[in-house]
């Protein structure tokens, strides 16, 4: 039994799976070529973008807290 199974040759008839595998590659570079446009677009739009220094964050954060600070000082002043 074993032999005969060795001697056993299977075939099978690929052009289908060929197609459908054709298809699936010619989808994928598309695909593919699609996310590269938005990967470009994207990075593109980042470069354009305009971040604030560093310094504007930190004076912007610091005059809210001095805001913040200061109207807890009045409203406690206030209520003595």
């Amino acid at each position: 039994m074993n032999e005969q199974l060795k001697e056993t040759k299977i075939k099978m008839d690929i052009t289908e799976t060929k197609a459908i595998i054709d298809i699936h590659q010619q989808h994928m570079t598309s695909y593919l070529e699609l996310w590269q446009r938005f990967q470009n677009h994207f990075d593109t739009t980042i470069k354009q973008a305009k971040i604030y220094p560093n310094w504007a964050v930190v004076v912007f954060i610091v005059s809210l807290v001095m805001g913040f600070g200061t109207v807890v000082f009045e409203v406690l002043s206030f209520l003595r």
